[in-house]
């Protein structure tokens, strides 16, 4: 598989199709990358060596697409973890793939799983307790998800914690795992999507910080000053 490497990430050059299929056919784990994990990545010692790690790195956010094309030429599609699980669903249904999910509320599952339900989709969700994630049981998640025996884990713990999830159930998992984050909200209707033409000239972080622009304001103008640092080095390096 082709790979390119940016801000010291290793990216999987590949179509979305092409991602889905080889994916699904293995097990260990697949990271989703948008600016705040390209942040997570050289801020937080804790996350090094995940996605060096990972099955799979591809860019979720358009600025990591753009980064590709600008320092690689690299004509990478963005393979957001929003899209994924509606088509990891969409397979389920017509392959008869089992699904479990692990994160997210009780009634945020519930509601996933109704939909579930009515596309005859075999599944199992499992909201864990609300721990940091040093204090979870992985003994009893590893055994739960093992006995269920899925195609495919969908986790939606958010951003660093279920990367770092994914990380420590590597090779414990028989089943491919995929950290689609804010995708459960998306498919439980809770939280809406932001236009086409926003997500494809990489203003959707825009439409997010215009929904909740009070908690978003810090967090937004941490990541994408140093986001806009790393690009200025990642382009320096290039020079020299």
């Amino acid at each position: 598989m082709n790979t390119q490497s940016i801000f010291n990430i290793p990216f999987s050059i590949l179509p979305y199709s092409e991602f889905i299929d080889l994916s699904l056919a293995q097990s260990g784990y697949s990271c989703f990358v948008n600016v705040h994990m390209v942040c997570e990545h050289h801020l937080n010692p804790n996350f090094k060596n995940v996605l060096s790690k990972a099955s799979y790195v591809v860019p979720d956010g358009m600025p990591v697409v753009f980064s590709l094309k600008l320092f690689h030429g690299a004509e990478q599609e963005r393979i957001a973890g929003n899209d994924v699980m509606f088509s990891l669903v969409n397979r389920a249904g017509q392959e008869s793939l089992k699904v479990f999910l692990i994160g997210s509320t009780e009634e945020v599952l519930k509601t996933i799983s109704s939909e579930l339900l009515t596309r005859n989709i075999i599944h199992k969700t499992y909201s864990p307790p609300f721990l940091p994630i040093d204090e979870f049981d992985f003994d009893h998640q590893a055994k739960l998800i093992n006995e269920f025996d899925p195609d495919m884990v969908l986790v939606g713990l958010g951003c660093p914690k279920q990367e770092l999830w994914m990380n420590r159930m590597n090779n414990r998992i028989n089943s491919p795992m995929f950290g689609v984050g804010g995708a459960f909200l998306l498919f439980a209707r809770i939280d809406k999507r932001a236009p086409e033409w926003m997500r494809k000239v990489g203003l959707e972080w825009f439409y997010r910080f215009s929904l909740e622009p009070k908690r978003l304001f810090k967090r937004y103008l941490t990541t994408n000053t140093y986001f806009l640092w790393l690009m200025l080095k990642e382009a320096f390096s290039k020079r020299n």
